[in-house]
């Protein structure tokens, strides 16, 4: 695979007759595989190529390549010049090492924190019990683990915990406070955890009963959104004459014409679409309850024309992918928003926010201003309880404006 990117035979004899010979092949079709550009990897097979000759001086074999190895061999680099390929040519191939065991897995220089085995036992009920997704589950461990720290520090055992205590622990928490909001999430939080205690036995029942109540007004904010024709803009002026556009309109439609939230767009696979009945299966949603949603034509012809004439072919499952190495799914949220990002800063369009959610509040508030049920709204938007829904109300003109009082005629009186 070297002879892809190197066409001097003395250079490729070269890199395969040092330490790394048998593994920059495989180097090699890796890099091709994540759609590296051909000066990018010829950069870093020399690199790494230079690197097991110093390996070599330094008397390390292969098997004991690490990052303290890679360490002398950038500061004896650095004497030379600046090599701003280097450190990523390191870690591209210790990775690869370690991929294919090699070289023994990393060891980190700072061990991961113990979490007390209550935090551990109540990870397991809110996944198992409550069905809480990770990122859901990581807010309420920190609420979890905040506690835990304060009785700690209070040498008090949990089975003394009394209601005046749990007064004390979230006054002294809020006194830094940065926000109502993380004094909302503060109390939430401990609330949840202080039940588990309870229900397991580990504190007395009802201490969640002490922890009090933030000030918070349903329905209290406006939805930030974008008018359907402004939307439809924004959709036009993708430039599909290149894969990255056909992918980002693509992306745009299914967040537009389906409401889907970013993680739904990220995690959506080829094989969740039924082409034949025109349906599209989500079975990872944020409530873990799978959902079938109707798939528009628009948005099928869209993704159909990605998939045929845009869509790298790599071993992916995930229906959109990343285009600049390393090739592969979206491994977060950023991805998707800066592809919404990115074209309303193309096209001009002012907003509030700038997020893959604000085509989803879009969307809803479109059906709103259309007189579809808030019931079916929220059915399509997934919301487990409709009183989510309700927020999109507010943005109903046209029945706000059915139940407007006329303007008196006559003047002030």
């Amino acid at each position: 695979m070297l002879e892809k990117y190197f066409i001097r035979p003395i250079r490729i004899r070269q890199l395969r007759r040092g330490p790394l010979g048998p593994h920059l092949d495989d180097l090699a079709a890796e890099l091709h595989r994540q759609g590296y550009a051909v000066s990018t990897a010829q950069s870093r097979l020399s690199l790494c190529g230079r690197f097991g000759a110093f390996a070599r001086s330094e008397g390390v074999d292969v098997g004991d390549f690490d990052e303290r190895v890679v360490k002398r061999f950038l500061d004896d680099l650095a004497t030379e010049g600046l090599f701003p390929e280097a450190e990523p040519a390191m870690a591209l191939l210790l990775a690869h090492l370690r991929s294919k065991g090699v070289i023994p897995p990393a060891v980190s220089a700072t061990p991961a924190p113990v979490r007390d085995p209550l935090v551990d036992a109540y990870d397991v009920y809110l996944r198992h019990v409550k069905g809480l997704q990770p990122s859901t589950r990581e807010a309420y461990l920190r609420g979890a683990v905040r506690v835990m720290r304060w009785v700690e520090s209070k040498r008090r055992p949990l089975a003394s915990l009394s209601r005046t205590d749990v007064l004390t622990f979230i006054s002294a928490s809020m006194v830094d406070a940065p926000s109502a909001t993380w004094r909302k999430h503060l109390c939430s939080e401990t609330r949840g955890f202080l039940r588990f205690l309870g229900g397991e036995g580990h504190a007395q029942m009802g201490l969640d009963a002490a922890v009090p109540r933030t000030a918070h007004w349903r329905l209290d904010k406006i939805p930030r959104h974008l008018p359907w024709e402004q939307v439809r803009r924004l959709i036009d002026s993708v430039d599909t004459s290149h894969p990255v556009g056909l992918r980002d309109k693509a992306v745009l439609l299914v967040l537009a014409m389906l409401g889907l939230r970013n993680g739904d767009v990220r995690r959506m696979r080829l094989a969740d679409i039924r082409w034949r009945t025109g349906e599209l299966r989500l079975p990872r949603t944020k409530s873990s309850k799978e959902r079938v949603l109707p798939l528009p034509r628009e948005v099928g012809a869209a993704i159909a024309d990605y998939v045929l004439h845009g869509r790298p072919v790599i071993d992916a499952p995930e229906v959109f992918v990343r285009h600049r190495a390393p090739r592969g799914a979206f491994t977060s949220s950023g991805g998707i928003g800066a592809i919404v990002a990115d074209h309303l800063r193309r096209t001009g369009i002012a907003t509030p926010c700038r997020g893959a959610h604000l085509l989803r509040h879009s969307m809803a508030t479109r059906l709103v201003n259309a007189g579809v049920p808030i019931k079916t709204i929220a059915d399509v938007l997934g919301h487990q309880s409709i009183n989510t829904t309700a927020i999109y109300t507010k943005v109903d003109v046209t029945r706000l404006s059915m139940a407007a009082l006329p303007f008196p005629t006559g003047g002030a009186r």
